[in-house]
């Protein structure tokens, strides 16, 4: 064998375990992609049922059902929606309040919630906040709800401290916040009383 093809058969052997890694890292890359597409198809179907369920409400009842059953069933463990300062007084509803009746400071920092904002907190935060008691830690979700008049915040809570830490994406959320407040929006204002369950909502005095 000639020195020529000695380095040949040398820079081979090199090169061939370079190309076993590089391949070995793209299947890596690939079997990551795909486990993100499959966890955001999901996330994908969860967020489209709920949001298919708040625009199929009519009245302020089967909002106030949407928001305790399609949400806790299909995303978290506890939801409630915070009305600012409706329009009418609402009663005999679970899930659905005015935020007025929270804590001074809780209802203020809800209030001034300008984006989705998810952490982990303290049990006694969910408890006055969800009206449900959890093991400590647990963990929320704050989404701001907006829309003409409408203003709101969706609180969604888990008792799994990391289910909603601060580094989970908010791109569903902000769209489940955005087809609620347009569903609360037709069902609670002033114009579409004629559509509300007597039962469920009296106006304001």
């Amino acid at each position: 064998m000639t020195k020529r093809e000695r380095n040949v058969v040398s820079l081979t052997d090199v090169r061939l375990p370079e190309l076993r890694a590089e391949i070995a890292d793209l299947r890596e890359r690939l079997q990551n992609v795909t486990e993100i597409f499959n966890e955001n198809e999901q996330s994908f179907k969860i967020i489209a049922d709920i949001s298919l369920a708040l625009q199929e409400c009519e009245t302020v009842d089967d909002l106030d059902r949407a928001v305790g059953g399609a949400m806790i069933e299909r995303s978290a463990d506890h939801a409630r929606f915070y009305v600012v300062q409706p329009e009418h007084t609402l009663i005999g509803l679970k899930h659905i309040c005015d935020l007025s009746t929270l804590e001074v400071s809780l209802s203020e920092t809800l209030a001034g919630l300008s984006s989705t904002k998810c952490e982990a907190c303290r049990a006694e935060t969910y408890r006055d906040i969800l009206n449900v008691e959890v093991g400590d830690p647990a963990s929320i979700a704050q989404i701001p709800v907006s829309h003409r008049s409408l203003r709101g915040v969706l609180v969604i809570g888990a008792v799994d401290p990391d289910f909603f830490s601060n580094d989970v994406g908010t791109l569903y959320l902000d769209f489940l916040g955005a087809t609620l407040a347009c569903s609360a929006h037709r069902i609670l204002t002033a114009s579409n009383t004629n559509s509300l369950n007597p039962s469920s909502l009296k106006t304001a005095s």
